[in-house]
């Protein structure tokens, strides 16, 4: 994450900016289960940009580190959601907007924004079977997955999508990133998931 206290304006820009991509993919995504292309795609221009000129005007970094840095988290961002886009369940703007919030947080914080994502996600996916009195179904449906998987042998059983209730995603990744630049920013504690070993 382009830090504020060492870049100045160009580092508030950038936090502003990731502030108001999360906020309006929450929204998106809340509204119609859908993260808009128009705002993806300028974000993770945005990111670039930024990252690029952040370290452009530090004369301490190589002018193309922020580039680097920022096409990192892009790049991981994109893979880790398109391997979920592969297997079907997440949605092509999920991918995009995690993309997007990589570029603009850089690599370190995107490693950390996936995983709290995950975290999220995965309490926002056992509170809904919950509710919805499907949590027996669905760790049955699990089960029976890993163990055909697993047991040679025996034929390969995917769990059908029509038993899956869609979530809002993007309320997950944005959360994530959000809990990942707090962190980054604002707190002098280890991360809750320390990635450093």
């Amino acid at each position: 994450m382009i830090d504020p206290e060492s870049t100045g304006t160009i580092g508030w820009i950038a936090l502003a900016t990731s502030g108001v991509v999360m906020a309006t993919i929450v929204v998106a995504d809340l509204r119609s289960m859908r993260i808009p292309n128009k705002l993806t795609y300028p974000a993770a221009l945005a990111g670039l940009m930024l990252h690029t000129i952040a370290s452009v005007s530090n004369p301490q970094m190589v002018w193309h580190s922020g580039l680097l840095d920022s096409l990192d988290g892009f790049g991981l961002g994109f893979v880790v959601l398109f391997a979920g886009f592969l297997f079907g369940g997440i949605g092509g703007g999920d991918v995009k907007a995690c993309a997007a919030l990589g570029a603009l947080a850089g690599l370190a914080t995107t490693m950390y924004g996936l995983l709290y994502m995950g975290l999220i996600a995965g309490a926002m996916a056992l509170s809904i079977m919950i509710w919805k009195g499907k949590l027996l179904r669905c760790l049955g449906n699990m089960f029976r997955f890993f163990f055909t998987a697993l047991i040679p042998g025996l034929q390969f059983e995917m769990p059908k999508e029509e038993n899956s209730d869609p979530f809002p995603l993007g309320v997950a990744i944005s959360g994530g990133f959000a809990w990942a630049m707090f962190e980054d920013g604002w707190m002098d504690a280890m991360p809750l998931l320390d990635l450093g070993g």
